[in-house]
């Protein structure tokens, strides 16, 4: 997974910097999806970038994963667990780099680039 993100990062040009990715339960999840978003619900993935932020430091931004959320997703599209967590991870990062799905042709771009990292970067064939 590491290596999916690092060449995400070469890919997308962003700065140096650290970000932070954190496996959290649904109670957690949910918590963060309320008082960030003003969703009472879990969430699969969930990201806070931090780059227009002076006071950051190298601090990119954070990245949160509901593992169950994930394992559901995986279930549901008949793919493994691990590449559904790679998906995730990169969807999030990015998030953090100022990639949106406000509108359907954003949605299409930001998936298309992020499914582009996991085929070219993830080990062997990617399943769904």
């Amino acid at each position: 997974m590491k290596q999916v993100l690092v060449e995400a990062l070469r890919g997308e040009r962003a700065p140096d910097g650290e970000l932070s990715l954190a496996f959290v339960g649904d109670t957690a999840m949910r918590r963060l999806n309320r008082d960030y978003r003003g969703k009472d619900a879990t969430t699969d993935v969930l990201s806070f970038s931090y780059t227009d932020d002076p006071h950051s430091g190298d601090t990119l931004g954070d990245v949160f994963i509901s593992p169950a959320v994930a394992a559901a997703q995986a279930e549901e599209l008949a793919c493994p667990f691990d590449e559904e967590v790679v998906r995730l991870s990169l969807h999030g990062l990015l998030h953090v780099l100022g990639w949106t799905h406000d509108t359907p042709r954003d949605r299409r771009r930001m998936l298309d680039r992020q499914e582009k990292y996991l085929n070219d970067h993830w080990r062997g064939a990617v399943s769904c």
